[in-house]
């Protein structure tokens, strides 16, 4: 698999993203072939979908302030978390853990890094269509036959530092049943699957950094993944019941569930 990181003008609120790669793409001298896939950073489709939240304009609510106090962030941005969340289950300083989109992701995805200033920057409101309109724009503009996954970075259990993390997919298979298939000494895998989407995300998100490396894509060439469009990249997901951290994190006092968000 080969790997090729893309610098690229800051994306700005309202940008083309599609425009933006295929003037990221000329400038590295690189053509896209059938089958590579794209990989692109949460934060750059957020911000061309003008998905940004000013904090001066967050209302706290009193579990906001208490979340605040408790965990040792601002309300405001508490207050964000919270918006953007499904379920609160706890925290350590500074971040909450908490489910989106059934995933379990530090503060819900929303992030202050490299966002304007006074304000952040949450995932896209709709991963899943996020990455089939760039999929199919760029398919139109290229005129091939291409995948996309969104990037986002997330942490491990008991690990220190930040992986990658595929909050979308789109125009591949992004998870192989391997069940039923034998290993090295011919018995029969039972439980295993393989994570492909995220596998990418976690190459792609070594390329694009952290900070201010300015390269919001990745061109990824000769993955092994089944191009379709098959199952939606939400299936991906894993029941709480049926995994192996989640279901073992007893209910917090504060724990909630939602059914619908309203965003400041």
């Amino acid at each position: 698999m080969e790997l090729y990181p893309l610098k690229s003008e800051v994306v700005l609120p309202g940008d083309s993203l599609a425009a933006s790669f295929v003037g990221a793409l000329s400038a590295s001298g690189l053509r896209v072939k059938n089958d590579d896939i794209v990989a692109v950073a949460s934060k750059a489709v957020s911000m061309s979908e003008r998905n940004i939240v000013s904090l001066s304009k967050v209302r706290p609510t009193a579990l906001a302030r208490k979340l605040g106090r408790r965990f040792e962030m601002l309300p405001e941005f508490a207050q964000v978390v919270i918006n953007e969340a499904d379920a609160v289950y706890g925290g350590v300083p500074g971040v909450l853990l908490t489910l989106k989109n059934g995933d379990a992701i530090a503060n819900s995805g929303v992030d202050r890094k490299n966002a304007p200033v006074d304000s952040v920057i949450p995932w896209p409101v709709d991963p899943h269509r996020s990455a089939e309109r760039i999929r199919r724009r760029l398919n139109r503009k290229l005129r091939k036959r291409i995948g996309v996954v969104i990037v986002d970075s997330r942490v491990t259990p008991l690990r220190l530092g930040t992986i990658g993390l595929a909050i979308a997919s789109s125009g591949f298979h992004p998870v192989r049943d391997s069940r039923g298939t034998k290993d090295l000494y011919g018995r029969k895998l039972l439980i295993t699957f393989q994570a492909l989407a995220d596998g990418i995300a976690g190459a792609a998100q070594l390329l694009m950094g952290e900070s201010g490396e300015t390269i919001p894509f990745v061109l990824v060439r000769g993955a092994p993944v089944q191009f379709g469009m098959g199952k939606r990249s939400d299936s991906m997901i894993l029941p709480i019941k049926d995994c192996l951290y989640m279901s073992q994190i007893p209910p917090q006092p504060f724990l909630f569930r939602k059914i619908t968000r309203n965003r400041p």
